[in-house]
């Protein structure tokens, strides 16, 4: 009986371009310059589709040209970063994002509160003192014990076996 856990063929070869395309992925856009004395060939093409650089010449490509950067032949110099340009509707959508967070709510785990006054929001209020929690080892803290119900079995039933 054949070990049905195993990939076949067809799946193999989809493994191993699925693993070679995010190997080779990066982001980012980057100024790189040749930094040998002859014609460099990239393992990869790079944003223009070229795949050999010659000599002391400049190209454009992403995050992944950043490991010939340094490396010990150093291959290639990094000359600059260019920054994406936003565009109208990627900035709108940033400038709306900063407007809806403010620094002075919390962000909570729990529903709305709703009352008959309406939705109520929870805020920090800085003007109230912060108020120092007590340690159950602490002798300072000499709170009166406190019993929360009367009879602490309500609701329990004992039943005989």
């Amino acid at each position: 009986m054949k070990y049905s856990g195993r990939p076949n063929r067809y799946e193999r070869r989809q493994l191993h371009a699925a693993k070679l395309k995010n190997n080779m992925s990066g982001s980012g856009l980057y100024v790189f310059e040749n930094n040998t004395d002859g014609d460099l060939s990239l393992p990869k093409p790079t944003s223009s589709g070229l795949r050999t650089i010659g000599p002391r010449k400049r190209f454009q490509g992403d995050s992944y040209f950043l490991k010939l950067v340094g490396s010990p032949m150093n291959l290639l110099r990094l000359v600059e970063e260019i920054q994406p340009k936003l565009t109208t509707q990627e900035t709108a959508e940033k400038i709306q994002r900063e407007a809806n967070m403010s620094t002075d709510k919390l962000i909570l785990d729990q529903p709305d509160t709703i009352t008959t006054k309406g939705k109520v929001e929870h805020v920090v209020d800085t003007d109230t003192p912060v108020q120092k929690l007590h340690d159950a080892n602490d002798p300072v803290a000499t709170t009166p014990e406190v019993l929360l119900t009367e009879n602490p079995l309500d609701g329990v039933a004992i039943i005989k076996g």
